[in-house]
């Protein structure tokens, strides 16, 4: 299942965010990561240093100019946030995500934040 699941940080403004996110992809068992636009130099010192023993997914990640060809490699995506805003967008719990995956077996999940 965790190959089926990619994350996407959209323009992340700081290299130790970046770096955080690859340390938690990896102690979960995940290593696709795809970044659209960071907006310091890339790859950055500080990047290497936050993610401390997940170097080899930076290394790995993708970096995008636009979230169009960020997301081309997703059958769905999901874009995840902290609080439920008034927008015209479907709002999912965790549990029908849940769901979803394991009824989409051969489907690919981005997650997108930012």
């Amino acid at each position: 299942m965790k190959n089926k699941i990619g994350f996407i940080l959209v323009k992340p403004q700081i290299g130790e965010n970046i770096g955080a996110c690859a340390r938690s992809l990896k102690n979960f068992g995940f290593s696709k990561l795809h970044i659209i636009s960071p907006k310091q130099s890339w790859p950055n010192n500080k990047t290497k240093a936050t993610s401390v023993g997940a170097y080899d997914v930076i290394k790995k990640a993708k970096i995008y100019d636009n979230t169009y060809d960020a997301i081309s490699d997703f059958d769905i995506l999901v874009s995840l946030s902290a609080r439920k805003r008034n927008i015209n967008k479907k709002h999912i719990s965790i549990d029908q995500f849940l769901k979803m995956i394991k009824l989409k077996t051969n489907a690919r999940f981005g997650l997108m934040f930012g």
